[in-house]
């Protein structure tokens, strides 16, 4: 076992609250990034404050109901004395979740939010998208975990990262979106960035202004943008000879609705646009001109496709 997986064990740190550890375990002990986060969290909840407590009233209050107390066997102190190491384990590991723990945003079908971060970067989230970062030490760390479709204004300072399944994006200071769903997109609007992908046979890439990749069927395409920024901010979702099946997907994401199709060809390309703003409008402008027909739901959760 790692060293400092073994420090960071109930048992460990239950030998530790008893001071049963060696000189040579506390030595190596307090040389650890676990006692030094331990060390953080206790100055972190020395700031915090609480509700005033008369503690002579409660004292007098404790031991007049000890008097009352049939004392127990040494075997029910024992027990009496693991169960507050034990509480004492239980509140040390929970104040090591929350202030080393992980803070995520996320959104569902047809939402979109935006989050500001500490340092006033924000992120603009895309319908089914999520976001999670340290809920402490942002000056130190910018660095986020991301799923879906987002974009991302990141003021200038230190590296801001953004990891997602398919390889980093990293930046100082810039404007730019990614698309982290069956296909990878990322599109820059602003400075500059460097993709590094996961997979080793993809070279870094380094994306300025106007310019944007895509990642689908494991080749990367470089592109050209004509836009200041996507078409999902404005509203909208935009398609260029894209098929039927991708033009649903994406129908799916804005609105919850679940598509039955009847001998529909799913490859027929579409050119154009929707709104997300209206469900009837949006399959209006596309499935109308593509000559299919489709019939809504009375709960509108179902769309029926057919030629």
């Amino acid at each position: 076992m790692p060293m400092e997986e073994k420090y960071a064990s109930e048992d460990f740190l239950a030998r530790w609250l008893a001071g049963e550890l060696s000189k040579e375990e506390l030595a190596g002990f307090e040389a650890s990034n676990v006692y030094r986060d331990i060390l953080a969290i206790d100055t972190a909840a020395k700031s915090l404050s609480g509700p005033k407590v008369d503690v002579e009233r409660a004292l007098s209050l404790v031991t007049a109901r000890n008097q009352n107390i049939r004392r127990t066997t040494p075997k029910v102190k024992r027990l009496w004395s693991f169960t507050v190491a034990a509480a004492c384990i239980a509140i040390l590991f929970a104040g090591y979740t929350y202030f080393f723990g992980y803070k995520t945003y996320s959104t569902g079908i047809g939402e979109k939010e935006t989050v500001l971060l500490a340092d006033g970067s924000l992120i603009e989230l895309n319908a089914n998208s999520s976001v999670s970062f340290k809920r402490f030490g942002w000056e130190e760390d910018r660095s986020v975990n991301f799923d879906g479709e987002a974009f991302f204004d990141v003021v200038p300072g230190k590296d801001f990262t953004v990891n997602t399944d398919k390889g980093k994006i990293s930046v100082l200071g810039t404007q730019f979106n990614i698309r982290d769903r069956k296909d990878y997109a990322i599109q820059c609007y602003e400075g500059a960035i460097i993709f590094m992908p996961l997979n080793e046979n993809h070279p870094i890439i380094e994306l300025e202004k106007g310019m944007g990749i895509l990642l689908s069927k494991g080749k990367i395409q470089k592109e050209l943008l004509s836009k200041n920024a996507p078409d999902w901010k404005n509203g909208f979702s935009s398609f260029s000879n894209q098929p039927l099946y991708e033009v649903l997907e994406e129908l799916a994401l804005q609105y919850p609705v679940e598509f039955r199709t009847k001998g529909v060809d799913m490859n027929r390309e579409f050119t154009g646009i929707f709104s997300h703003n209206s469900l009837e409008s949006a399959l209006k402008t596309t499935m109308e001109p593509m000559g299919v027909e489709y019939h809504i739901s009375e709960d509108k959760r179902i769309i029926t496709l057919s030629e």
